[in-house]
């Protein structure tokens, strides 16, 4: 529900952006994104997405997410995502180094960056556990030094440090879940609707 929150933050947001225009004021939102481990015990080879959600949450929700217009696929059909079913649940820390190295080379564009991430991962069902993968994400960003962001990837070192601090961090804030956004004073955990974070955005573009 990763996506799906953000396209409904972004929704508000373009609300909030048409409102105070009127008003001749201009609004800016600045997404900054952390790392998170959803599925620590992912194996490297990943694994079936249905096979998945049956272990991890029971014959259940295959009942409820394995069929065609299933709740999540609702959901992000309303904000023009289309998920791929084929999709495999896979190992993340190699996409989450590619993206801690791009923040210290271009932070002003890690959103747009992670944009291409959810989209070949989550519409296309690409493996972003796969170093190919992601050079041609890089690829598509523009920009980046492509032999650095290799070295970045195949490094166990450097950004893992990094990764551990901060997702140490997440445990201690008691986050065990994403989506979970910080906005200000607020916490917002889930793929909320649109209303909630329009409403968050108002107060703070108000102060």
């Amino acid at each position: 529900m990763v996506l799906v929150g953000k396209k409904n933050l972004e929704v508000a947001f373009q609300k909030l952006k048409t409102s105070f225009a009127k008003e001749q004021t201009t609004v800016e939102l600045e997404i900054k994104w952390e790392p998170f481990f959803l599925n620590r015990d992912t194996p490297p080879e990943g694994e079936d997405l249905m096979d998945h959600l049956k272990r991890k949450y029971g014959q259940a929700a295959i009942e409820r997410y394995g069929r065609p217009g299933n709740p999540l696929d609702l959901a992000g059909q309303k904000v023009g995502i289309h998920f791929n079913p084929a999709r495999r649940v896979i190992p993340t820390r190699k996409a989450h180094r590619f993206m801690e190295y791009t923040k210290t080379i271009m932070p002003e564009r890690q959103d747009e960056i992670m944009n291409v991430l959810f989209e070949k991962y989550f519409e296309n069902g690409e493996d972003l556990s796969k170093a190919d993968a992601l050079l041609e994400c890089a690829d598509q960003v523009g920009g980046l030094d492509l032999e650095g962001v290799n070295e970045a990837i195949g490094d166990d070192t450097t950004f893992d440090a990094v990764i551990a601090t901060k997702d140490a961090k997440n445990r201690q804030m008691r986050i065990s879940g994403v989506p979970y956004f910080i906005m200000g004073g607020h916490k917002v955990s889930g793929a909320q609707p649109s209303e909630i974070f329009e409403e968050i955005l108002t107060e703070m573009a108000q102060k």
